[in-house]
């Protein structure tokens, strides 16, 4: 499997016009040969099912005729064994020994006038039958192809001793006799025999042979056309046809097509077999001729595949070289936008981008240049608080020498007011924050002639916290400006701040006017809904706002500000964060 999945990796490592190429081939060459795999193999089993099927059929019917001519040398078995006037003659026939006399000569005409009669019944001209008698005296049934004495007589001499004279009247199958005369050497034959015995006293008359020669079988196995075919006996031993089949099947010729049948009345059995190359042998000859063109052209393919695949890659490779030019720092860099295809919309596309690209690159560039220049004004600008401060200061210490305490307290919280200003973007900690409101509520009394009581109640782990710069001033400059515009007995501002886990709660509160439940639930659905910049433009609170939208960027979106009933009277804004602080105070 690791080796499977390391073949599949270093494939996908391919170029993209070389796994375009490879996925062709797979997807043509793979198909191709699995389809004439299967094809050849369909064929292959179907053409050997229908010569088989064939092969038994002929051989079925090769079987009912050989069938039929055993049943028919029973039959004239037993008019020899049956017939009173055959049985007469050949206890005439008995102890002959030639023919000596004109009643020997009679007697010899009229056995053959006999085998004339079953020669008629049997129809089969190469069947030869003959009779013997005790003395070994032979008559034949007729002068037939193969009927030559000396052969016959030949024949009785091999397989006399074969026959079993206790077995009366019952044919006995006595195997294969090859047979050849001083000139011609013949084909062998199977011989059957029956003895004959008188009924009424058991004594032998004579025996009665048939010799089915070798000739008879190639004919009735001519129909089978070029399979092999061979005919064996109850005992497995080969009666005719060809030598090369065998009586049971081997491994040489497992593959081949064997077909077998049962001879009725013998016992024997008919086999057929058929080479698969025989049979198959076009089909496969197809087969590989076949494969032998598709090899070819899949080479030529493969090679023009390379040469198309390529051309279809080229613009992919200006593209990605165009690219890497850019990256290069060639922003002049443009892809040709012939035609309308996929490539040339994907220049097109690609062009735009660059287009883009170099816009957003002169505009960062255009910000730089006025983000350098405002630093470069802020620098300037520094003079001139600086110029403010050292005069205040100057001020201040001429008051001092005047014994003049309020004003110079006055502009000292001023100068602290200013300093923070300038610093704004400077952390400062909650602590220091309260202590620069003592120094805003300094300022306002003088401006609102509003004498107002600030108190301040933090716990020593919360004094200690990181906290924006001027983030709680708005909120303490609407209790000035809405609070107490109207005159309110002993004005008074008290800022408290507790901690439940990681949730830190900061309460300004007021004894001033205050506002209506209808109004507190509208002021807190807009501060739930958290509304943009410009809609809160034209509400005259919005500082309350900006102070929201600063608490949100320090500890995050989950900050929230609303209001309530204060238990002094007036108004309650409470600030709600996130902030995890250890034992020191320090935010973690």
């Amino acid at each position: 499997m690791t080796g499977v999945h390391m073949s599949i990796h270093s494939l996908f490592r391919f170029s993209f016009y070389r796994r375009i190429q490879i996925s062709f081939l797979c997807f043509i060459l793979l198909p191709t040969v699995v389809a004439s795999f299967l094809n050849y193999s369909i064929a292959h089993k179907n053409v050997k099912e229908k010569i088989f099927l064939s092969n038994q059929t002929v051989l079925t019917v090769i079987a009912k005729d050989i069938s039929k001519t055993v049943d028919d040398m029973t039959y004239a078995s037993n008019f020899f064994v049956q017939d009173e006037s055959v049985r007469k003659q050949l206890r005439i026939f008995t102890n002959m020994k030639r023919i000596e006399s004109f009643n020997d000569y009679e007697t010899y005409l009229q056995i053959k006038d006999f085998f004339g009669l079953i020669d008629v019944k049997t129809m089969n001209p190469d069947i030869l039958m003959y009779v013997s008698n005790q003395a070994g005296f032979i008559v034949q049934s007729s002068e037939i192809q193969g009927s030559d004495p000396e052969i016959i007589r030949q024949q009785y001499e091999t397989v006399k001793s074969r026959v079993d004279m206790s077995k009366a009247n019952i044919l006995q199958w006595l195997g294969t006799v090859p047979t050849h005369s001083t000139t011609v050497l013949t084909n062998s034959s199977y011989l059957l025999a029956r003895v004959i015995k008188s009924p009424n006293d058991a004594q032998p008359l004579g025996t009665l042979f048939i010799s089915i020669p070798d000739r008879y079988f190639m004919k009735a196995f001519a129909q089978l056309g070029t399979s092999k075919l061979a005919l064996f006996d109850a005992y497995g031993q080969f009666i005719a046809g060809n030598r090369e089949v065998s009586y049971g099947s081997n491994a040489a010729m497992r593959n081949n097509i064997r077909n077998e049948s049962p001879i009725q009345y013998s016992g024997w059995k008919l086999i057929s077999d058929t080479p698969e190359s025989q049979v198959t042998g076009e089909i496969t000859k197809t087969f590989f001729i076949t494969m032998g063109l598709i090899i070819p052209f899949f080479l030529i393919f493969f090679f023009i595949s390379m040469y198309v695949a390529k051309r279809l890659h080229r613009p992919i490779r200006k593209l990605q070289a165009g690219v890497e030019q850019f990256g290069n720092g060639n922003r002049r860099i443009r892809f040709e936008e012939r035609g309308k295809d996929e490539i040339s919309e994907l220049g097109r596309t690609l062009n735009i981008m660059l287009d883009q690209i170099n816009q957003l690159i002169w505009e960062n560039e255009q910000e730089q240049e006025q983000k350098r220049e405002l630093e470069l004004q802020a620098l300037y600008s520094q003079i001139r608080p600086h110029f403010l401060m050292n005069t205040l200061n100057s001020i201040k210490c001429n008051l001092l020498l005047d014994n003049e305490m309020i004003h110079s307290q006055k502009i000292n919280s001023l100068m602290s007011l200013l300093r923070a200003y300038m610093k704004f973007n400077e952390p400062t900690s909650l602590g220091n924050e309260c202590k620069l409101l003592f120094h805003y509520v300094d300022i306002m009394q003088m401006r609102s002639d509003i004498e107002v009581q600030l108190d301040v109640a933090l716990p020593p782990v919360l004094s200690n916290l990181e906290f924006p710069k001027l983030l709680l001033q708005p909120v303490v400059e609407n209790a000035f400006v809405h609070g107490f515009k109207k005159a309110v007995d002993r004005p008074k501002i008290v800022i408290e701040a507790e901690q439940n886990e990681d949730w830190v709660e900061i309460h300004i509160s007021d004894n001033g006017l205050g506002m209506s439940v209808e109004q507190q639930n509208q002021l807190n659905a807009e501060l739930q809904s958290s509304p943009d910049a410009e809609a809160w433009q034209s509400y005259k609170r919005v500082g309350l706002w900006n102070v929201l939208q600063r608490l949100k960027m320090t500890y995050g979106s989950s900050s929230s500000m609303t209001c309530a009933q204060s238990e002094l009277g007036g108004l309650t804004i409470v600030l709600g964060f996130t902030q995890k602080i250890d034992a020191g105070g320090s935010a973690c």
